[in-house]
């Protein structure tokens, strides 16, 4: 392979076999062995497969779409803004074909999966990551058990090409992301050859989503010098400055690595509290003691990838970070003031992205010439359902959180 794994903790490099772990509380980076090249001709992320941890590219597309938001950030107030968009978005070339950045980070994971053999993929999901999984796991008939929270099942929508019978969607019926989660790391532990999709621990999430920092400095011919974006879990955040840092290291651009500027709802915000309050580690207190109602339940994690070698809170410490929580009211405005200025639809993490990009102006965080980039991390899905007949993906099994790791075994065990 073009590639090792290296532990941030220890420094060890070792061969991938899909593997998600080595040492306690750090994380695996994809240490590539062979000089960076631009693959023109390719389409998505596969223009960037040097840095993807993968044998070859497949047939599977989607990518970043970079571009100068002249109108919005004349709205905002800035000279030098540039959106990195991932969505259904026919005439700007969208490359994301359920709607977010997941798309990304689901094609090479496809890939590293042929490349290891595995039986099977399992994933847990707030919608974004499962729709992304479904659809080109479905496409390619690799066997997929999707598990979701309650409030999450009518995310899973499919477009017409794909009829997604390989995939298996579980719902939680008692549970929300966090027991999913939970759900899912039960059924893997008991299903030999079988694969936890990974999320952060998953360096080709980590690096599809990386390449759209790659694309980002290709298309505007340096470094951002800030780069915004809506968190949840982390994985998103770290694979861009993890890209960030090769690039400077392979001498492809000058440094340094853009100011990380991640931004959380006001009711739920551990890595706000534990960032402001100068922690590299979380605590009890930093998550809300009852559940809450968030403007974007797609940013609500209650184990975020924070406190581990490599993870969030060093990417901060790292880039000279900045963190910020949003008002519901701020992120609603935000998100109006792209979709007018776009014309285009775009979820709610965007929203509170460029809200927090806002902030950071009113306080002096970025400067109004600055070259700033904001990610808009998922888009188009009304645009999409209007051009395509979508249709749901029809539950295989509802479980109570408590029993669903034995009622899916016991099901999986008489359909064998």
């Amino acid at each position: 392979m073009k590639y090792q794994l290296k532990c941030l903790k220890t420094g060890d490099l070792i061969d991938d076999n899909y593997t998600l772990h080595y040492t306690k509380n750090a994380l695996l980076r994809a240490e590539y062995n062979e000089p960076f090249q631009l693959q023109e001709s390719a389409q998505g992320v596969w223009k960037y497969i040097s840095w993807l941890p993968v044998s070859n590219a497949n047939e599977y597309v989607a990518g970043t779409v970079t571009y100068k938001a002249d109108a919005l950030g004349k709205a905002m107030g800035l000279s030098n803004l540039w959106v990195t968009f991932h969505g259904y978005w026919p005439e700007k070339g969208g490359l994301c074909p359920t709607g977010s950045f997941k798309d990304m980070e689901a094609v090479p994971t496809i890939q590293r999966l042929r490349d290891h053999g595995a039986k099977g993929l399992i994933c847990a999901s707030a919608g974004n990551t499962a729709r992304a999984f479904s659809h080109f796991c479905g496409l390619d008939g690799i066997p997929l058990i999707v598990v979701v929270g309650k409030d999450h099942a009518d995310r899973l929508w499919a477009r017409p090409e794909n009829s997604a019978e390989s995939v298996r969607l579980v719902v939680v019926e008692d549970g929300d992301y966090y027991d999913a989660k939970t759900v899912a790391k039960g059924i893997a532990a008991q299903l030999p050859g079988w694969q936890m999709e990974g999320s952060v621990h998953n360096v080709a999430r980590r690096d599809g989503i990386g390449s759209l920092m790659i694309d980002a400095a290709f298309t505007i011919g340096h470094l951002p010098d800030h780069y915004f974006q809506g968190i949840g879990g982390g994985p998103g955040p770290i694979g861009i400055h993890e890209m960030a840092v090769r690039l400077i290291e392979e001498g492809l651009f000058e440094g340094p690595a853009p100011r990380q500027h991640l931004s959380q709802n006001v009711e739920h915000h551990p890595i706000h509290k534990a960032w402001q309050d100068d922690r590299d580690h979380l605590i009890e207190s930093d998550f809300p003691s009852e559940d809450v109602e968030v403007y974007s339940d797609y940013l609500m994690n209650k184990g975020p990838a924070y406190g581990q070698v490599g993870a969030v809170h060093d990417i901060l410490a790292s880039s000279q970070g900045q963190t910020y929580i949003v008002e519901r009211e701020d992120a609603m405005a935000a998100r109006e003031l792209i979709e007018s200025t776009k014309g285009i639809d775009i979820m709610t993490p965007g929203g509170v992205a460029a809200a927090s990009l806002q902030q950071a102006l009113a306080s002096g965080d970025v400067q109004a010439d600055d070259c700033i980039l904001l990610n808009i991390s998922g888009g188009g899905s009304k645009r999409l359902k209007e051009d395509i007949e979508t249709h749901l993906i029809e539950p295989w099994k509802t479980v109570k959180k408590a029993t669903g790791v034995a009622s899916i075994l016991t099901a999986l065990e008489s359909e064998s």
